[in-house]
């Protein structure tokens, strides 16, 4: 009887696909939900919310329980995150979002815009050169020149952090070529969610891009303040050019700190007791926009160590923690950070506190929407020469760049801010990670995969 049903319903399809004509049936094997081709327009949207997922989501968020920020209170955020127990296989999905929906959609475009759409493929290989460089930082070695290799290429080679570097370089190189032609073939547009198509604001961009990369190797290239400097000069100008990533008011297209605080994981984090109390001491007008206060009407902090958890803590403030709030992925405040340092390695001590002045006053502006009050700027936005130095410049942006991977980087970079690490008894001995193990599917499927699970060994950039 089932054999019988089975031929009853194929003779009914065939009816249907053989009885009509030919031009009701031409084209039936192409889905119009799974289209052959793609507009340029369709991918460079699908990179950018790639981008803006990946460099503000669960790497931003345990990274910042690292650096003391933001601190993780229960759950996965306490017992692994805040304990520093990171495995091979916990980070599978940030590793695979980056390469196949961030680098893998920025090489399609890239390919498929050429160059007679140059700004396409200009603004591709600026958002190629990120990805690749935030997947180094986050992991050291990692497939970068054979990453998107497609199907004859399963076992992509590994290339060292300070190969990807270089080739980030010469991408944001290449692509600043691109956006500077006045031919630009297709129109950009609104399908650019970051800058709506203005190739300048991505020329400053991929030049901040560039400074934000040399100063980061700053112990091996001889040449790196004045190369930083360089670049800087081509880049952001005022706050007018920061980039942001975009979030939309529905579920599916939130900003992920909201989601997470809010709607997801409520009661898994908190705000850092380090962040706190610098801000406090200093009374930083940013506080009451990065936090907000606890039952008591107060602004607190829960302790990195996990044994003194602070469940009544304050929470992500109004800043970040809205459906539809942007949140920054390189701004004119950071550049002004990477020139002060930079002028600081040139022994240009003035001009490098000039330089962090402008930037913690930059912050402040776009965090409060004012400028920041004469008291604040006397007390620590006034810096001479006298009283520049590294760990000021560094500790002035890890609250300039709050919620940002950006911050463990300079972290692991320079060892400041000066972090007490988690000392309960949970916790990994070793204290705060400087990278995050390979993993697992690199280990199992990819037999040139350099496997690190050490996640102690120094990156190329933080090493002498």
């Amino acid at each position: 009887m089932k054999n019988y049903s089975k031929i009853i319903i194929l003779a009914f399809v065939f009816s249907i696909f053989f009885g009509c004509t030919k031009s009701y049936i031409e084209g039936y094997d192409i889905s119009p939900n799974n289209p052959s081709e793609v507009l340029n327009s369709n991918l460079l949207a699908a990179t950018e919310v790639a981008l803006f997922g990946n460099v503000t989501g669960e790497l931003a968020r345990m990274t910042s329980i690292w650096v003391q920020s933001q601190s993780g209170i229960a759950n996965q955020s306490a017992d692994e995150h805040a304990t520093y127990l990171i495995y091979e296989g916990d980070n599978s999905n940030d590793w695979g979002s980056i390469y196949q929906d961030w680098m893998e959609t920025s090489v399609n475009l890239a390919a498929q815009a050429g160059d007679e759409n140059p700004h396409y493929k200009g603004i591709a290989l600026v958002l190629q050169a990120w990805a690749g460089t935030f997947a180094s930082d986050v992991w050291g070695d990692v497939p970068f020149s054979e990453a998107i290799g497609g199907i004859e290429n399963f076992n992509p080679s590994y290339d060292s952090q300070e190969a990807v570097y270089a080739k980030a370089q010469a991408l944001l190189s290449e692509a600043i070529g691109l956006l500077g032609k006045t031919e630009g073939g297709e129109t950009v547009g609104d399908a650019d969610y970051i800058y709506g198509g203005d190739t300048e604001a991505w020329i400053k961009m991929a030049w901040t891009l560039k400074a934000r990369y040399y100063n980061r190797g700053s112990k091996h290239l001889s040449y790196s303040a004045d190369s930083a400097l360089i670049c800087l000069n081509n880049g952001f100008t005022s706050s007018d050019d920061d980039a942001f990533a975009k979030f939309g008011s529905n579920a599916n297209n939130a900003n992920q700190w909201y989601a997470f605080y809010t709607t997801q994981r409520v009661g898994y984090m908190a705000m850092g007791e380090y962040l706190i109390e610098e801000m406090k001491a200093s009374g930083d007008p940013r506080l009451p926009f990065y936090a907000e206060k606890d039952g008591d009407g107060e602004y607190t902090g829960s302790s990195a160590n996990t044994d003194e958890i602070n469940l009544d803590a304050s929470i992500l403030g109004p800043l970040y923690n809205i459906t539809d709030a942007p949140v920054p992925l390189i701004t004119y405040a950071e550049a002004k950070f990477i020139e002060a340092e930079a002028k600081l390695r040139k022994d240009a001590k003035a001009e490098a506190a000039s330089a962090y002045n402008e930037g913690v006053k930059a912050s402040v502006k776009w965090v409060t929407g004012e400028d920041a009050p004469a008291g604040f700027i006397a007390a620590e936005a006034s810096k001479t020469e006298s009283d520049i130095d590294l760990e000021t410049i560094i500790g002035g942006k890890y609250i300039a760049l709050f919620t940002q991977v950006e911050v463990w980087n300079d972290w692991v970079r320079t060892g400041y801010p000066t972090l007490t690490a988690n000392q309960a008894p949970a916790a990994r001995s070793g204290g705060i990670p400087l990278r995050l193990p390979t993993p697992i599917d690199e280990r199992l499927y990819n037999s040139n995969a350099v496997v690190n699970s050490d996640v102690y060994s120094e990156p190329w950039y933080a090493a002498e």
